[in-house]
């Protein structure tokens, strides 16, 4: 039901805002990725900006060091899509001399450039809640603020879902990293609203305990990130669904025998894609070229890409390998 709404609402804003279809499963071009990304960071940044505002003077009201937190933690959203935002618009910068493939992994920079930000916050706000822990300083309670933190979970734990939605449609992992964020922040607003009820009970150092779990969370969420962004950056071994697709797309062509050694070299929205295709020896050498040709351009229609697919010859008439994708 909760999934259903989320795509209801994804594609609302993508046909009303964008002006795009919704009905599509992914978005390859890159201006269509650049405008996806856009309205994901747009929605976090204006969001998060005036949950920020609130949470931080609602924490300086109450003297909550975790609900400062979760609000600074939040006006980190904002930094975060705001790097987003930037990595996507220079990812869009056409390809130089220097970067014959493009700028798209700018956009794992930015991923990483988050994870840093996200990191060191996490740090800072473990210190602070460590000293209150100590000292037991007094925090006022109110029911009231516990209820608006509740309801800002909601609203973070729909903005993430919304960010994964996104993400998967054009395969940007710097958006699913971006959700991942507003995931912890959401649970983060569940453990401040306990926290702020228990001081209204006297348990002071409840609300340092929660910050100091605020903090951890904000931490393995900067850690994962960095850990994915660098994996990005060295160069992951392609997706399964991506490799298949691929070789569903050669095998639609006939006198394909067997297509094997898929290799994706991925640079954001662009890829560089090698792969081997046998084909019927029967096959003359011009026809086999004009074959590979074909099959080329029907990939790069299907993904924002270049290819080049080396022939092998075979003897084998039967595409008994086509079996193997089932």
């Amino acid at each position: 039901m909760l999934d259903k709404i989320i795509k209801n609402t994804t594609d609302f804003f993508i046909l009303k805002i964008l002006k795009l279809d919704p009905a599509k499963e992914k978005y390859t071009k890159p201006d269509e990725r650049k405008k996806i990304a856009y309205l994901e960071s747009w929605v976090s940044i204006v969001g998060n900006f005036f949950l920020s505002i609130i949470k931080i003077l609602l924490g300086m009201i109450l003297n909550s060091i975790s609900l400062i937190a979760d609000g600074i933690h939040t006006a980190s959203d904002v930094l975060t899509s705001v790097a987003v935002l930037l990595g996507f618009k220079f990812s869009a910068v056409p390809p130089d001399e220097k970067h014959p493939y493009g700028h798209g992994r700018i956009e794992f920079l930015a991923s990483l450039l988050i994870a840093l930000l996200l990191t060191v916050v996490g740090f800072e706000f473990g210190k602070s809640s460590y000293e209150r822990f100590i000292a037991n300083e007094k925090v006022a309670g109110s029911y009231l603020v516990a209820f608006f933190m509740l309801v800002s979970a909601i609203f973070k734990e729909w903005m993430s879902r919304f960010s994964i939605e996104l993400g998967n449609r054009i395969s940007a992992q710097a958006l699913i990293a971006d959700a991942w964020h507003h995931r912890t922040d959401a649970i983060a607003s569940v453990l401040v609203a306990v926290a702020i009820i228990s001081s209204k009970y006297g348990y002071y150092k409840v609300d340092a305990v929660f910050g100091f779990l605020v903090s951890a969370l904000i931490i393995y969420t900067g850690t994962t990130m960095a850990y994915e962004s660098c994996s990005k950056l060295i160069g992951e071994i392609a997706q399964e669904e991506m490799i298949k697709e691929i070789q569903e797309t050669a095998y639609l062509f006939p006198h394909v025998v067997d297509v094997h050694k898929v290799f994706i070299h991925d640079y954001g929205a662009y890829k560089e894609i090698s792969m081997h295709v046998v084909l019927n020896h029967e096959l003359t050498f011009f026809e086999a070229h004009e074959l590979s040709e074909k099959i080329e351009r029907q990939i790069e229609e299907k993904i924002h890409c270049n290819v080049t697919v080396h022939v092998e010859p075979s003897y084998v008439k039967n595409d008994t390998n086509r079996e193997n994708l089932d």
